[in-house]
């Protein structure tokens, strides 16, 4: 008698505990579902981050001069045939390389040809950080089907094949600095009258990029020339650089990172 009571609280005791493991084996169990869930929604959303946008919402953007940055992803080549005016040119086997080029602050809108390079340049800008970006469905295909203007160099389109183009090269604050003072190179401050006279590289040029296609006269074709401007979300000494290419010049460097700000942050020389 004695033993079966002993017995009864024993067997209570280890139902309990039965329960109790399998309590926390099944909230553990809907734990790592409600986890999988939340990571699959992450993804999703992620994925979605690209918003893609028709060529006359474009149009309608450049119309009413809204803050975007336009990207051709295309080839220099095919740029060069006809692209959409202001635009940025990165091509797309270049954009990870050149991802300074460009600023998170700004909505992106991204095209090429007809739809395939943009969406692989747009997720190539959503993996690194960029927010807003937008894919142009049909490319510069629909948008010269739609009668909308374009862009074309007519100069490169006559070049011969045996005739190789220029690119332009990429070079940093510091090693913009290592040709300081080097007769053979120049410096050109592409941003307006007004920044350049709050401070610039000493002994550089001002030529904003508005006014560079009329102004070539003033740059010689025998020396090396280093575009700059503000850096990163700053566009135009990238234009400026393909300005120059365009026009006939061979060795054309585009300043990289910070542009002047970070040219001022080293303590390089200003006036």
């Amino acid at each position: 008698m004695k033993n079966k009571l002993l017995i009864t609280p024993i067997i209570i005791v280890i139902i309990f505990i039965c329960s109790f493991i399998m309590s926390s084996c099944k909230t553990a169990e809907e734990k790592m579902t409600a986890s999988g869930e939340e990571m699959t929604i992450t993804e999703n959303e992620s994925a979605s981050g690209i918003t893609t946008i028709s060529v006359e919402e474009v149009y309608e953007i450049i119309e009413n001069d809204e803050d975007f940055i336009i990207l051709d992803v295309r080839t220099l080549e095919e740029y060069d045939e006809g692209h959409i005016l202001g635009v940025v040119l990165i091509p797309v086997d270049e954009l990870e390389g050149r991802l300074n080029k460009l600023t998170k602050d700004k909505p992106i809108i991204v095209y090429c040809k007809a739809g395939t390079r943009s969406n692989t340049a747009a997720n190539i800008l959503i993996n690194n950080g960029f927010t807003h970006v937008y894919d142009m469905s049909g490319g510069i295909t629909e948008w010269i089907e739609k009668g909308y203007p374009v862009i074309e160099n007519v100069e490169a389109k006559a070049e011969t094949e045996s005739e190789e183009k220029s690119e332009v090269i990429l070079v940093s604050v510091d090693d913009s600095y290592a040709y300081f003072g080097n007769d053979d190179y120049i410096f050109i401050d592409v941003r307006s009258s007004d920044e350049y006279e709050s401070g610039h590289i000493e002994g550089a040029v001002n030529i904003p990029v508005s006014e560079l296609e009329g102004r070539l006269d003033e740059i010689p074709k025998d020396k090396h020339i280093i575009v700059y401007c503000n850096g990163s979300g700053c566009n135009r000494s990238g234009n400026a650089a393909y300005v120059l290419i365009e026009n006939g010049y061979t060795q054309v460097y585009d300043m990289t990172g910070e542009g002047i700000i970070e040219w001022e942050q080293k303590g390089y020389p200003t006036e």
